[in-house]
């Protein structure tokens, strides 16, 4: 007899079976009330209406635009019932007029809908508001920013939309190493003559986060920069600095540095980043952690996608590794079924491992 406590082998039909249902019940009605809204609009049934999907909705000539995206996933991890959820249910709202102020706003419904095979509902509902600022260009090469935005830190934390990234998991790093958002002020900008392009943001904030994540721990007090520098055969780097507190710890001084790369030809890709980060109460409490992922095109639509990880947590002896293969089909470039399978080793912090699965929508 097997032991009720070991992992039970995770059979292929059963999951095809229940991720399609999840899609059927949450997102494939939504893509054809799309499709057929699209459709009527290439009809001239709704001339004064401008869309595509993945593009967003220009509201007539107020300035305003419409988008988002919606995640429907499907998880079969080890130890745990598996899960069906509609995950994300974002809007997009942003204005541009035709002078130096523009707005954007983020807001992201999480765990709209959730359940797992024992019958049991998920985690609660919660609206997160993402990103909320306004924009105003000082010069042609500088733009400041104040409101609530994404941290600056590495690649993946400013792109972070389910249907912009290549996988349904997310690297480790880019969600323990620091707060993901930051309320404050931003300064950015292109410098065309230094460095063939250099983009540069600073950023700072005083803590007090517009309506903080209840299970993430936000900055208390931070100030940072990233720096983006273009690099021979199709290449960028960036380097990261923070300095920060957080709420859950404002005595402990924490310093990040960060550099991260991408490099990208005929639809081959290859993207790393890595974080060091110093805690003013010694080296134990040092974190530190990298990954590399690469995406290779098997056909027009779909994509082979291989990651490795590696992540040291604060007070632990020994890192955390996760290995991820996955495929990517992008049925368009608006909607993207990814599925993977992460293994592990060492893996004290009980991170996420398993089968993953999401479709993804950008409207």
């Amino acid at each position: 007899m097997t032991p009720s406590n070991v992992a039970q082998p995770v059979r292929a039909p059963h999951i095809l079976q229940r991720f399609l249902a999840a899609a059927v019940r949450f997102v494939v009605p939504l893509c054809l009330a799309l499709a057929g809204f699209q459709a009527r609009a290439d009809e001239n049934l709704f001339s004064d209406i401008d869309y595509r999907l993945g593009e967003g909705l220009r509201v007539a000539d107020t300035g305003f635009s419409l988008g988002g995206y919606a995640t429907v996933s499907y998880e079969n991890l080890p130890n745990a019932p598996a899960r069906t959820a509609l995950d994300n249910l974002s809007l997009f709202v942003w204005w541009q007029g035709e002078g130096r102020w523009k707005f954007f706003s983020e807001f992201d419904y999480e765990n709209v809908v959730a359940s797992n095979s024992s019958g049991q509902e998920g985690e609660d509902h919660y609206l997160a508001i993402e990103r909320l600022y306004l924009d105003y260009d000082v010069t042609d090469f500088a733009t400041l920013r104040a409101g609530k935005f994404l941290t600056p830190i590495g690649r993946w934390n400013l792109i972070h939309a389910t249907p912009l990234v290549w996988t349904t998991s997310r690297p480790l790093i880019t969600t323990r190493t620091f707060p993901t958002n930051v309320t404050g002020l931003m300064l950015y900008g292109t410098l065309p003559s230094v460095a063939n392009g250099l983009e540069y943001t600073l950023y700072a904030s005083q803590g007090d986060e517009i309506r903080p994540n209840p299970v993430l721990d936000p900055f208390y007090e931070v100030f940072g920069a990233h720096a983006i520098v273009p690099v021979p055969l199709d290449g960028q780097v960036g380097i990261s600095f923070a300095d920060f507190e957080q709420e859950d710890s404002p005595d402990e001084k924490k310093r990040l540095l960060g550099l991260d790369y991408v490099w990208s030809r005929d639809r081959y890709e290859f993207s790393a980043e890595g974080v060091y980060r110093f805690s003013g109460n010694g080296r134990f409490w040092d974190e530190k952690g990298a990954f590399g992922q690469l995406v290779v095109p098997l056909s027009e639509k779909a994509y082979a996608v291989g990651r490795y990880e590696y992540f040291h947590p604060a007070l632990e002896t020994e890192a955390t590794q996760l290995f991820v293969a996955g495929l990517n089909y992008r049925y368009t470039p608006a909607i993207v079924l990814k599925a993977e399978w992460v293994g592990s080793k060492n893996n004290h912090i009980a991170a996420p491992e398993g089968f993953m699965s999401s479709l993804s929508i950008l409207f």
